[in-house]
């Protein structure tokens, strides 16, 4: 299967956010990616934390890339942006209100990390998708199809009628 891939151009304002996340999880369902509902929630989290940090921290536009790999059960999130400035980790006090994204992202994500580019850095995340069963989408309904308009032969099972009892 051939992989599956979009790009995503986010305004370096924290606002487009929650617009870049929906387009990322609609066109993840666009593509028939066979998530749950918790899987779903994992991606949806993940891409806002990977979104907002590059927006809030680069201070510039920030490019998000989506990856599927129907046949590997791959789904990857990368996000660009211009500060060459790696992923910080901070400890988190109970009220703090942030510096738990990263750790969220090691939780929700098969694997995680980052790497330096030309011009800033890449952060990305990988999830795990269950492989579609073969003979899934189009095709299967393609076969469907056609199995149901090929001829048949149909075999008359020829029982000897059944002798009614007299006086019924």
């Amino acid at each position: 299967m051939t992989t599956r891939h979009a790009r995503i151009s986010v305004p370096g304002d924290p606002s487009a956010v929650a617009l870049a996340r929906d387009r990322v999880l609609r066109q993840i369902s666009g593509w028939n990616a066979p998530l749950d509902c918790d899987q779903r929630e994992a991606v949806k989290l993940v891409a806002s934390e990977l979104i907002t940090n590059a927006v809030v921290h680069s201070g510039g536009p920030v490019t998000v890339g989506l990856y599927y790999e129907p046949g590997e059960g791959r789904l990857l999130l990368v996000v660009h942006d211009s500060s060459p400035e790696p992923p910080e980790r901070k400890a988190a006090e109970a009220d703090d209100e942030g510096g738990r994204g990263l750790a969220l992202v090691d939780c929700f994500a098969a694997r995680n990390g980052w790497e330096p580019t030309e011009r800033g850095k890449k952060v990305w995340a990988e999830f795990e998708v269950p492989v579609p069963a073969r003979g899934t989408g189009r095709s299967a309904l393609l076969r469907l199809r056609l199995h149901a308009l090929t001829p048949r032969q149909y075999v008359h099972d020829a029982q000897p009628p059944l002798a009614l009892a007299a006086g019924l």
